[in-house]
């Protein structure tokens, strides 16, 4: 008889607060995202399925999401929530930082006269002033998204925190919803996800199979944080029992004559399905082995002198970190302010 896991979330004492905006009021300012399949609804469909009470899922989409109705719908939640309750707050669309350096979530009517958006540091100040329960964990899916961790790292005092975010704190991030994708095949109990074969599958397991896959998919480096009092090995879900060890490989697949990058989420015989990273579940399809190879990327030692692609000149640097085959480079002549990690493609070998 199959034992089901304790897991560390409980519908009936977890308050869902999603913001999902894919277009906004000054369009000049921050583009539109298509809306087709949207990934932050069948997130918020996630939870409610779970049996969250309605009265605890706010999820605000589009023109609902202004600054000032973000801010007062937060409060009016977490005002209602009760000692030892989880909040889970969910952002996506446009990350940026302001002129002065601050960094904020484009609301919908960012960018209009003294309105910068949805201040980063507001959000665990705000969960701090006026949470009733002891554990927050945050989503985020943009760019910019890890100053989330900066900042509960700063504020953290009655409340205990997670943070899951898709970018480091001053990187940009793609809009191919690969990190949300991540979240909702933990969430959902996807076996690739249990790394370590146990039936269940932690906060930690989540977040490096998501770092994994915003590493290989989108050449970006995603963030995970806790702060004391937030474990983060806590269950998120149970997993399903992995068929076959090729399940949940990351693979390149040959299609029409491009490699693109995939996962394989199932195995049959000598058939593999595949995921393709960026695209619709309905573009999942079956193909031969031979069609698949393993990624084809160059990777530099720390140290090596390179060339970088920005704004279409190359320049002269040299490589001062590598994670997960992405590199850290600095510049020539340039501070330490102009560092930045680049994807393969604006990276060579110095002439």
């Amino acid at each position: 008889m199959t034992h089901s896991p304790t897991l560390g979330w409980s519908p009936e004492r977890t308050w869902l607060f999603a913001v999902g905006t894919l277009e906004w009021q000054h369009a000049e300012d921050f583009a539109s995202f298509p809306k087709e399949n949207r990934r932050d609804a069948a997130l918020v469909e996630f939870f409610r399925a779970q049996g969250l009470p309605a009265a605890q899922i706010v999820y605000l989409q589009d023109r609902q999401a202004t600054t000032a109705r973000i801010q007062h719908a937060l409060e009016a939640q977490l005002a209602a929530a009760g000692p030892g309750d989880l909040l889970v707050l969910y952002y996506c669309g446009h990350g940026y930082r302001t002129d002065s350096g601050a960094a904020c979530f484009a609301s919908y009517d960012a960018g209009a006269a003294n309105n910068a958006g949805w201040a980063v540091e507001s959000i665990p100040a705000t969960i701090e002033r006026c949470f009733g329960g002891a554990r927050a964990l945050l989503l985020a899916d943009c760019c910019c998204s890890g100053s989330l961790a900066d900042a509960i790292t700063r504020q953290a005092k009655k409340v205990a925190y997670a943070c899951l975010a898709s970018s480091l704190a001053n990187e940009s991030s793609t809009g191919n919803w690969t990190f949300t994708e991540g979240l909702l095949a933990g969430l959902r109990g996807q076996a690739f996800v249990d790394a370590n074969g146990d039936s269940t599958i932690s906060l930690r397991e989540l977040a490096a199979q998501i770092a994994e896959s915003m590493a290989f998919a989108e050449e970006q480096i995603a963030t995970f944080a806790t702060t004391p009092g937030f474990d983060a090995d806590i269950v998120v879900a149970a997993a399903r029992p992995r068929l076959d060890p090729r399940v949940g490989q990351r693979v390149e697949v040959l299609s029409a004559g491009e490699w693109y990058p995939a996962q394989i989420i199932d195995a049959r015989a000598g058939q593999l399905k595949v995921h393709y990273y960026g695209y619709e579940e309905s573009d999942d399809e079956w193909v031969a082995g031979e069609r698949t190879r393993a990624p084809v990327r160059p990777v530099y030692a720390v140290g090596a002198r390179v060339e970088v692609r920005w704004k279409r000149t190359w320049y002269p640097a040299r490589v001062v970190d590598v994670r997960s085959g992405i590199h850290q480079i600095k510049y020539d002549d340039y501070g330490p302010e102009w560092n930045e990690w680049v994807a393969s493609e604006r990276i060579r070998p110095a002439k």
